[in-house]
């Protein structure tokens, strides 16, 4: 098992100096980073400035707020252990995924190996490769858990690609992908993962992980805008990619517009489209400045402290824990059993400025760094 980085503890000072910059923390409790995070300051500061200068400047303000669009792709790259030639910008996870199903070249006979329990992102692109004749496995979860010797055995000399969540979605199962690429590559097969669930909230090197292709939008753990996402795509396999988005902002010459036919660009971002999302990746970019200023390794602790802080309350009360807790099987994302309506726990929740979730009729909480043991307190006390 891949070893991370240790970090320092974040106390409580630096939590509270924190906490300032999510004007969330002045209404509600929010434990809620699972769906969708609410914009911190540097994020709504940013975005407030740049429709600023746009409605007073226009184009004008381009050479100011053109260059973030890369400037973000070296941080996002830094923060997953890639390199920015292979990092591009898409509008979210399926946008990435669907990349990867609809740009590979497939054969009739071969198989994608996946999971049942995966969140539709990462079920309904493989589910379309039907028609080339291409089979989809869906591995069966025990006990809430993806069993390694379960994808194992799923995968054979057939089996193209195993696509799979950082974290799952439903039940916060951490899936280990350093040992998954692993098998990936003695397998000799490709490697797709979905990141939202795990992206800024957990560390990860895509590099030692041997993953070929990840997506992931910023709007949940990576605490950015909604329309936002990430596609990594590994150097060596770019070239397996027909960019099916084809514009030009693709080909190397960008400004020679009445040369067609040029050569697709050598990165990654010429999966982009032709009109980026600037507005939002110049909210991700700050960010994304703040992310790596507080560290993932110190962020992951604290999301980890979290969990089982409440972990331990639920179970203390007599509720049941959905979520796996074992070694390197925790997340930033708890589910349980409510003991009456998981509905009517949402509400009297929310009336209280409690933000959780329902999803699959379990009650789920996810709290980001900022959160504190207080708010999670403040939840077990409607139990």
């Amino acid at each position: 098992m891949h070893t991370p980085r240790k970090a320092d503890y974040m106390d409580n000072a630096t939590v509270e100096s924190y906490r300032r910059l999510f004007p969330v923390t002045e209404r509600l409790a929010y434990l809620n980073h699972a769906a969708c995070t609410p914009l911190p300051r540097p994020g709504t500061d940013a975005l407030a400035q740049y429709w600023a200068e746009q409605g007073t400047e226009g184009t004008l303000s381009e050479p100011r707020y053109f260059p973030v669009v890369d400037q973000a792709r070296e941080k996002m790259a830094h923060l997953i252990g890639a390199e920015a030639c292979e990092v591009g910008w898409v509008q979210n996870t399926s946008s990435a995924l669907n990349m990867v199903a609809e740009g590979l070249e497939w054969r009739e006979g071969e198989n994608v190996v996946t999971v049942r329990g995966e969140f539709p992102a990462n079920i309904y692109p493989w589910l379309g490769l039907a028609r080339l004749g291409v089979e989809t496995r869906l591995v069966e979860q025990r006990n809430h858990r993806v069993l390694f010797d379960d994808i194992a055995a799923a995968m054979d000399r057939n089996t193209r690609m195993l696509s799979i969540s950082f974290v799952e979605f439903s039940s916060g199962f951490r899936n280990d992908l350093y040992a998954l690429g692993q098998l990936c590559e003695e397998r000799g097969a490709l490697f797709t993962v979905d990141g939202i669930q795990g992206l800024g909230a957990l560390q990860l090197d895509v590099h030692k992980a041997g993953i070929h292709f990840l997506g992931a939008g910023a709007h949940k753990w990576l605490m950015g805008p909604q329309g936002v996402g990430l596609f990594y795509v590994r150097r060596d396999v770019l070239g397996l990619l027909r960019p099916i988005s084809a514009n030009w902002l693709s080909v190397v010459s960008r400004d020679e517009y009445m040369t067609y036919g040029q050569a697709w660009r050598e990165d990654n971002s010429r999966v982009e489209g032709s009109t980026y999302n600037v507005s939002g990746l110049v909210a991700f970019d700050a960010v994304l400045g703040m992310l790596l200023e507080v560290g993932l390794a110190r962020i992951e602790e604290r999301v980890l402290h979290l969990t089982m802080h409440l972990i331990e309350g639920l179970r203390s009360r007599g509720y049941t824990v959905v979520s796996p807790d074992g070694p390197g099987e925790r997340s930033g994302v708890v589910c349980f059993r409510a003991k009456g309506d998981p509905a009517e726990l949402l509400h009297r929740a929310q009336e209280r400025g409690i933000v959780v979730a329902v999803r699959v009729g379990l009650v789920r909480v996810s709290p980001h760094f900022y959160n504190t043991e207080e708010e999670i307190d403040r939840f077990l006390s409607l139990l």
